[in-house]
């Protein structure tokens, strides 16, 4: 390498340089869906603990956690069965209009298929050959 080779290629590495950060940071993200969710706190646990704050070994708790009630059950069924049918309708939806979109774009194919076969069939090309140029000029100036 000369030393203008190199000299251009520290140069070049050098003016990249800045562009190479610009992917570094990740664009900021929405919240997550678990984020979303809303928050359910059980209460303390009835874990027994030693002097230390450390859960016992073998020992078991002396009651069983508290349980959601039956309201925010069927709250939260409730608000999954809605979603679920919303989603359905749109999942329903799109493919109604993909539907007749392909539709549509088939009765198009169909009438390209007929124009086609109209100008290339053979009774069109042989009628053309047997035209004279005074059938043509008549044609045109519409006689």
């Amino acid at each position: 390498m000369t030393a203008w080779t190199r000299c251009l290629l520290l140069i070049g590495v050098a003016a990249l340089g800045p562009l190479a950060g610009c992917n570094i940071l990740p664009p900021p993200e929405g919240p997550s869906l678990l984020a979303q969710r809303p928050d359910r706190s059980f209460g303390p646990s009835s874990q027994r603990l030693d002097e230390n704050g450390y859960p016992l070994l073998g020992a078991f708790p002396g009651q069983a956690a508290p349980q959601l009630d039956s309201a925010a059950v069927a709250s939260d069924r409730d608000g999954l069965l809605s979603a679920a049918r919303q989603q359905n309708n749109q999942v329903r939806s799109a493919s109604a209009e993909y539907q007749s979109s392909v539709a549509a774009a088939r009765k198009i194919r169909a009438q390209h298929e007929k124009d086609v076969n109209a100008i290339t069939s053979i009774e069109v090309q042989r009628n053309a050959a047997r035209k004279s140029n005074e059938d043509v000029l008549r044609q045109i100036e519409g006689r």
